[in-house]
């Protein structure tokens, strides 16, 4: 998968909207919205995989007829993606509800979106699970591809993986809200500190021993001010310091277009100024995260179960991934079940979740073994995403030492 592939598809896309506004809703899903998909790698041919009119039996009836999803992603039969189509003339703003109730509707569905062809609205349920969020946690216009590609390149069908989707929508969302308010709080250039946050720092051990009525906060007002004033130059001074000494802060948040005006709250929105907030996934990470899914799809463990301690059952094995600010990890199941770690950097390379002794035999002849780090006790140097495919056999030996592993915890 290429952005630079992806963003010649969509560039194709978005040349037919002059053409078909003013043509309803149909020649918005057929111009616009399964191109689209077929750009990410759906077989749009194929019912089996994109279902079009997909039944929503559980809906509620009208009249004689049975309301359907007008598009519905599915994966090893199951429903995982639905899309409600709106003509390319028609606002989105307030049409997400009959979304929201097929969405709560399918607990195997974990993304909804909404389009007119030139909008897309992506939802999924950060809050309650099979409760559609709502506020959409990512938008993206056809007229402003520049931003964000590589947010909509991991709904790929190469990569697609539900939770990795919950857990980025989720970090996403309160990420940003956690900004705001911090921003709310801590930003004093025009105002005094509110009374919560005087309070509660006045609350913290060792602080202040009397009662904090009214009056004791007002007192205390301008030296909180001061201080917090103190300890922001501090940070800054440390943030140029480090970036005079080439320190590598971490890789920006994708800001998510904001959504239109409606009139409900907008989507959250990051911004420049929240740039070094979280891990980027990067092209790379999930070209070797397709790379791994290939590998698995062909051993045995696609098509097998795994131990949970916490609900003392098996279940089936699901091949995910999770980026932090020092690796990328691939894992089955839960985050803590690790078998890949990847880091790409001048000297590239992804660890396995094996002893020394077991992955280095595994070895082919023309890759080199370099010495452990914390993140990784045994780690194999790799040039591109693809020669995970050429360490097939140290892949499935880190899927079965981690299966085994559960398995012992019987």
């Amino acid at each position: 998968m290429s952005l630079d592939r992806l963003k010649e598809r969509l560039d194709q896309i978005a040349s037919r909207v002059p053409v078909v506004r003013g043509r309803g809703e149909e020649a918005t899903k057929q111009a616009l919205v399964l191109p689209m998909l077929d750009a990410l790698g759906y077989d749009i041919w194929n019912p089996v995989e994109v279902c079009p009119e997909y039944d929503a039996d559980f809906a509620t009836r009208k009249g004689s007829q049975k309301e359907r999803v007008d598009l519905a992603v599915l994966v090893d039969g199951a429903p995982r993606i639905f899309l409600e189509v709106k003509s390319i003339d028609t606002s989105l703003d307030g049409n997400e509800g009959q979304l929201a109730r097929y969405f709560n509707a399918s607990p195997t569905v974990s993304l909804a979106v909404i389009t007119n062809g030139v909008e897309y609205r992506f939802y999924t349920d950060t809050g309650e699970p099979n409760l559609m969020d709502a506020q959409p946690f990512y938008t993206l216009r056809l007229d402003a591809l520049e931003r964000n590609l590589d947010v909509l390149a991991r709904f790929h069908k190469s990569v697609f993986s539900p939770t990795a989707i919950r857990d980025y929508a989720t970090d996403l969302n309160y990420t940003w809200k956690i900004v705001q308010h911090l921003r709310a709080e801590l930003d004093l250039r025009n105002r005094e500190p509110s009374d919560a946050l005087v309070r509660w720092i006045l609350a913290s051990e060792r602080m202040y021993d009397g009662r904090v009525t009214g009056g004791v906060v007002e007192r205390f007002r301008p030296i909180v001010k001061n201080a917090l004033h103190m300890v922001l130059r501090d940070v800054v001074r440390r943030s140029v310091a480090a970036l005079d000494d080439g320190v590598v802060a971490p890789a920006p948040l994708e800001p998510a277009p904001t959504p239109a005006p409606t009139a409900s709250p907008p989507a959250p929105v990051a911004d420049a100024e929240d740039s070094k907030l979280k891990a980027q996934t990067t092209e790379q990470e999930l070209a070797v995260f397709a790379a791994a899914r290939q590998v698995f799809a062909r051993s045995p463990y696609a098509s097998a179960q795994i131990f949970d301690t916490s609900t003392r059952k098996d279940a089936p094995i699901e091949l995910l991934y999770k980026d932090t600010t020092g690796y990328f990890g691939i894992y089955l199941n839960k985050p803590g079940w690790w078998v890949l770690r990847v880091v790409f950097s001048k000297t590239s390379w992804v660890g396995f979740n094996l002893p020394a002794d077991v992955g280095e035999p595994l070895v082919p002849r023309d890759f080199t073994v370099l010495g452990p780090t914390p993140h990784a006790q045994f780690r194999v140097e790799i040039k591109a995403p693809e020669d995970l495919l050429k360490l097939e056999a140290l892949c499935i030996a880190a899927f079965r030492a981690c299966v085994e592993e559960r398995a012992a915890t019987r």
